[in-house]
């Protein structure tokens, strides 16, 4: 017993003399002191710390402290130490980089290569870790390798600046990318290599990749290009297709570059049945009417892809805004068939509680919504608000549409449907200049401005100026003169016509008119047009007027007043106004020239002209444009007046030819035009990687203008290269045009030019 109590005693001993020493190390933190902070702030760095001002801490804590400050990455150095409850900590930062310069860089662009040193830690205005710079130029040469340039050099180097500074220099040697030298695929039975080659993006080396590089190796092309590999055997019922390798190597001198595909095809699946399943809404039967898959056809995805977009469509058209279908294949391996069932989901009805527009800073509300092909309150429908997009981008004055359907809080059955649009320049000064060998300068300006104060009203006033013709006009158009849609123009213009100028038949034209013309849809895509307009005109003869021209004269006077009655019909349903990449459009127009009083010509015309735009492979369009005309007399006048006939030859109809100068010539050799004209021209246009705003294509054309008969051997052809471009300064329009056939005397034009500017 006398043993245990010692030991107590001893233990008591030591338990107070280590709480006297513990008492002895903890403090009260009355003030916390920072020395050494130069560009972080108080407030940041207290932040960071475990402790704040009033709480009772010990020495043990001190190294939490430290470790604190530490990971925050802002620091060299740290120390900590404590003075009459005054927690001093003295610490250095670590340099901040004061400036990161970028040279050599051509194929990437600094605002790239930033966004990969940000990625990797370093950043302006951060603290500086040399640990990171290996990464960093291992970061770099990443981007490169991506880009297929495997002989990239990155050197990064460190130089101090003043206040605790440091400038990042980094020098960078780009190399020459490595061009793809052979792509082969192994293992192909049904289709050759050569077919399954074509759907690639990338390629070996010729003429074409001079402009696309579609040589030079990327991994990401490389992985699209697989996935259309993959696409074109699962559209072709290969269904247990499969890449089963894929090799990329590099020459030694890192230049070329070697792609081996693997792949194992299988066998051809077909389609055994297709059944529909869920809620059908009683609408089964138009359901099967959209699955145009059928028992025995090859299974593809393309086609399932479609079938479930034709669905989702036809239900978002019922109302219903989240409708879920679940296409489920049941593969008999043994039969090499599919089953296809599809699973509906309507949901539940959607109704548009509000519209909304944004980015329209110019343009009032009230004309983008008067687009609007679905009302508020009323049900969802997908095919509404596609056209409603459609009507939108045909005004002219837009660039870009976005839409979002954003869900209601608290009400699953509502949404909102907001439109983000952006304006484009609405106010255009477009100088038409132009230069040949016969005519000289071409000028002119025509100011327009498509939405008016805001207003979607046109308002136009133009001025053209050349050897042969002035000409000034006025227009005004509203597109909803009335509330049904009904648009109204007004049609002002005053002409000089004197086309011997540039070696035409020799008269001059004096013609002053006004016209009112009304437009009334009658369906979303088509309207017919009617209008009328008084017309005078006096002509003038002279020495070298042809026996033509003094002819009709001598015969019907030379001075004219008219009463036009006009009425024309329009199919357009191109997807946008601006550069269109797919859609139809066609227009017919009748004119009549009734007699007011005994100083008038009786005449009639007819136009009818068509524009075709498809979307081809790889982005490619082709676009087909015709114009067919033709008038005559009436009554008292057995001919279409002369100086009311059609001409051909130019940038609008036969490039490659001077305007206006083919068909017809009269009793000089002159060309007089015609009352029957025909052009056509066909074109594909080029994908190109500035986007939009170019436009590339090579074309061929044909035509003529005839009197009274088309003669198939006197058309003219040519082909060439267009380029159009919506530049900063407005639209330009450039030609390059040879002719396939000519005869004797044709007036020939190789180059043209439109050149306009925007405010």
């Amino acid at each position: 017993m006398y043993i245990v109590k010692k030991i107590k005693i001893i233990l008591m001993l030591i338990l107070f003399v280590m709480s006297t020493i513990a008492s002895a190390n903890e403090f009260v933190v009355k003030k916390i002191q920072f020395v050494g902070l130069q560009h972080i702030a108080l407030g940041t760095a207290l932040s960071y710390l475990p402790v704040k001002e009033g709480d009772r801490i010990d020495s043990a804590q001190m190294p939490d402290i430290i470790r604190a400050l530490y990971k925050t990455g802002f620091f060299s150095d740290v120390a900590v130490t404590q003075d009459k409850g005054t927690l001093k900590i003295t610490v250095q930062e670590r340099a901040i980089i004061g400036t990161l310069n970028i040279s050599g860089n051509r194929k990437l662009t600094t605002k790239q290569l930033k966004e990969a040193l940000k990625s990797a830690g370093l950043v302006e205005g951060q603290a500086f870790d040399r640990s990171i710079l290996n990464s960093v130029e291992q970061a770099l040469v990443q981007q490169y390798y991506n880009l297929g340039i495997y002989n990239a050099k990155v050197q990064a180097s460190v130089q101090a600046a003043d206040r605790n500074r440091v400038t990042v220099n980094i020098r960078i040697v780009e190399g020459n990318v490595a061009k793809i030298q052979s792509i082969r695929i192994i293992g192909n039975h049904a289709f050759s290599e050569r077919a399954l080659l074509k759907n690639f993006t990338l390629s070996t080396s010729n003429i074409f990749t001079l402009f696309s590089h579609d040589d030079q190796y990327s991994k990401e092309k490389l992985d699209a290009d697989l996935e259309k590999l993959r696409s074109y055997y699962l559209d072709r019922g290969y269904i247990r297709f499969k890449i089963d390798a894929t090799q990329v190597s590099i020459t030694p001198d890192k230049k070329h570059i070697y792609i081996v595909i693997h792949i194992t095809e299988g066998s051809i699946y077909t389609i055994k049945e297709c059944i529909l399943s869920g809620n059908l809404l009683n609408q089964g039967d138009k359901f099967l009417k959209l699955i145009t898959l059928k028992p025995g056809d090859a299974f593809s995805r393309k086609k399932i892809i479609e079938v479930e977009e034709s669905l989702n469509n036809f239900i978002g058209d019922l109302g219903f805004g989240k409708p879920d279908i679940r296409i489920d294949p049941i593969i008999n391996d043994q039969t090499k068939q599919v089953t296809l069932k599809f699973n509906i989901d309507p949901g539940k009805r959607i109704y548009v509680r509000r519209i909304n527009f944004s980015g329209n800073d110019k343009t009032h509300d009230y004309v983008l919504r008067r687009e609007m092909r679905l009302q508020e309150g009323g049900l969802f429908s997908i095919s509404k608000i596609n056209e409603s997009k459609r009507r939108l981008a045909n005004l002219g004055y837009l660039e870009g549409i976005d839409d979002k359907v954003v869900p209601v809080p608290g009400h699953p059955e509502l949404v909102d449907l907001n439109f983000n649009v952006k304006e484009a320049s609405a106010i255009t000064a477009n100088f038409q200049v132009g230069y040949s060998d016969t005519d000289g300068l071409l000028y002119g300006v025509n100011l327009n401005d498509k939405n008016f104060l805001g207003t979607g009203k046109m308002v136009s006033i133009g001025f053209n100026n050349s050897k042969d013709l002035q000409n000034y006009s006025f227009t005004y158009y509203n597109p909803y003169y009335t509330q049904n849609q009904i648009s109204m123009s007004i049609t002002g213009y005053i002409q000089k016509s004197m086309p011997d100028e540039i070696g035409l038949t020799s008269y001059t034209a004096n013609i002053y008119g006004l016209g009112v013309r009304y437009g009334v849809p009658f369906s979303e895509y088509n309207t017919l047009f009617f209008g009328y307009g008084y017309e005078h005109t006096d002509i003038g003869t002279n020495i070298l007027s042809s026996t033509q021209v003094k002819d009709f004269t001598n015969k019907y006077g030379s001075s004219y007043n008219e009463l036009k009655l006009t009425t024309a019909w329009s199919y357009y349903n191109l997807d946008r106004a601006i550069f269109p990449t797919e859609g139809f459009q066609n227009s017919l127009d009748l004119e009549f020239a009734v007699p007011l009083g005994k100083q008038s010509v009786q005449y009639y015309k007819a136009d009818y002209s068509l524009g075709l735009y498809y979307p081809l492979i790889k982005n490619f369009i082709f676009h087909a444009r015709g114009d067919l005309g033709y008038g005559n007399g009436y009554g008292n006048t057995l001919a279409l007046p002369f100086f009311k006939n059609f001409f051909v030859g130019g940038i609008d109809s036969v490039r490659g030819f001077y305007a206006g100068s083919l068909g017809p010539l009269d009793s000089y050799g002159k060309a007089m035009g015609g009352n029957l004209a025909t052009v056509a021209s066909g074109s594909i246009i080029f994908p190109n990687p500035l986007g939009d705003s170019l436009r590339t294509s090579v074309f061929v054309d044909i035509g003529n203008v005839y009197q009274n008969k088309f003669i198939s051997k006197d058309l003219r052809s040519s082909y060439g290269i267009g380029v159009e471009w919506r530049s900063p300064l407005g639209p330009l329009v450039f030609c390059f045009a040879k002719p396939i056939s000519t005869k004797s005397g044709d007036n020939l034009d190789s180059f043209e030019f439109n050149v306009g500017t925007s405010f």
